[in-house]
């Protein structure tokens, strides 16, 4: 894309448009940051900008029906998302992981194991930095390695990764897609533009990254917990790549669903050749990435996990299925639709009781009186849901109390990250009580 002589109209004033501002200028063209908010810096809200421009690249929290954007496109104007504009500009070997659930954990995974091998790796995209800001510093000897969410591959029209990996696609940002095919629809664009020397990994146990099958160009590689495919599975205790053991489960700091990642992460480095040996050495001294089902303290002799980063029921199953003894669940956060029949319908017999707050703790609630789910509590903040969990759980005799929310973090918070710190404060306030 040649960008000199052009005006670009940046759509966010974010981290994400600031960085696609520069790589405009950078790139000979001429940026304006637009933004629905007066009071951002750097930027305009005078919607005249729309009408004499050339491009507009688009922030991921920017919707694909925006009346601005329609009307753009109806005068001609090429509109284009962030990371996709920013792909456009990368000469290096670009590897795109997308999926409701897993996505910071695989892309981390992919990138210990490609610096293990000492390839050059960059981790981009939604996992924080823009990828807008290294796209056109990177050369054709580096690699990098991008979290891509549903909103940033909404509308892709050229985007071509070398790799593309689909980990698992439930029902998830329904209220920004409109509906489960949607939502699908978004995520197919990490494929259909691949080319047939390219590589699709993707999950074999999930119906709906399955059903993507016949959209794929490019060489198919499948990950199984539960089978052999040819790619990457479990057998016998060991991860392994098309009939060759790559490593021991017990020498990795995951189980369960969690282990998933672990498949997409070696089915990725084994198609670029990576050596088993540095898979394996990256692999036993990775750690999950903060608030993953995060051991943050201990409480009376209950351990306490940490895994505010569940923001669906899929996440908080996962979680719950990956604890190694009996545990009480910590749920509730802001309330945006999810069917929390199918949560109650899915946690594992070790799962002996929970603890509810926010915005949704009586709609939780009501579904596990639904399924007969008891004991189960109601607690009006975070802290006392941490509090009420932990007496539960010696009163269960459980040796584990995992705060899961299942639920977006907005009722109280702005993101996971500050949720999740809540909840870090509330375990070290009990434990400090405990202490004095």
């Amino acid at each position: 894309m040649n960008l000199t002589g052009k005006t670009v109209v940046v759509y966010g004033a974010g981290v994400s448009g600031i960085s696609a501002a520069q790589l405009v200028r950078d790139m000979g063209g001429r940026a304006v940051i637009y933004d629905d908010n007066p009071k951002k810096s750097h930027s305009t809200s005078n919607t005249a900008v729309f009408r004499d421009c050339d491009i507009v690249v688009t922030s991921p929290g920017v919707r694909s029906d925006n009346e601005l954007l329609l009307e753009a496109r109806l005068a001609g104007k090429q509109v284009i998302g962030e990371l996709e504009f920013a792909s456009l500009f990368c000469a290096a070997e670009q590897i795109a992981v997308t999926g409701t659930n897993g996505k910071t954990t695989a892309v981390m995974l992919i990138d210990r194991i490609l610096k293990c091998a000492h390839i050059p790796s960059h981790v981009v995209g939604n996992i924080g930095t823009a990828f807008s800001a290294v796209a056109d510093k990177l050369d054709a000897m580096e690699t990098a390695v991008i979290e891509a969410s549903s909103f940033q591959l909404e509308g892709m029209r050229f985007f071509a990764p070398d790799i593309a990996v689909m980990l698992n696609i439930t029902p998830d940002h329904l209220d920004r897609h409109g509906s489960m095919e949607r939502y699908i629809g978004a995520k197919a664009n990490v494929f259909l533009r691949q080319a047939e020397s390219d590589f699709a990994v993707y999950n074999a146990d999930d119906p709906n990254a399955l059903s993507l099958e016949p959209v794929m160009r490019a060489r198919k590689v499948p990950f199984s917990l539960t089978r052999p495919v040819d790619g990457a599975y479990l057998s016998s205790g060991f991860v392994c790549f098309r009939g060759k053991p790559v490593v021991s489960v017990e020498d990795i700091d995951m189980s369960g669903r969690e282990l998933e990642d672990v498949l997409a992460a070696v089915a990725v480095a084994a198609v670029k050749g990576v050596s088993f040996y540095a898979m394996s050495s990256a692999l036993a001294s990775f750690r999950r990435p903060e608030y993953r089902r995060e051991e943050c303290g201990s409480v009376g002799g209950v351990k306490v996990f940490n895994d505010s980063k569940a923001t669906n029921v899929f996440s908080t199953v996962s979680a719950a299925e990956s604890m190694t003894g009996d545990t009480v669940l910590i749920l509730g956060g802001a309330d945006r639709g999810e069917d929390f029949d199918e949560l109650f319908a899915s946690l594992p017999r070790t799962v002996k009781g929970a603890v509810v707050t926010g915005e949704n703790a009586e709609k939780i609630a009501s579904a596990a009186r639904e399924h007969g789910f008891a004991p189960l509590s109601e607690s009006p903040t975070i802290a006392d849901a941490c509090a009420d969990a932990v007496e539960l759980a010696r009163m269960l005799d459980c040796g584990n109390v995992l705060f899961s929310p299942a639920s977006k973090s907005y009722d109280r918070y702005s993101s996971f990250v500050e949720r999740g710190r809540a909840f870090d404060a509330a375990v070290r306030r009990l434990s400090d009580g405990e202490k004095g």
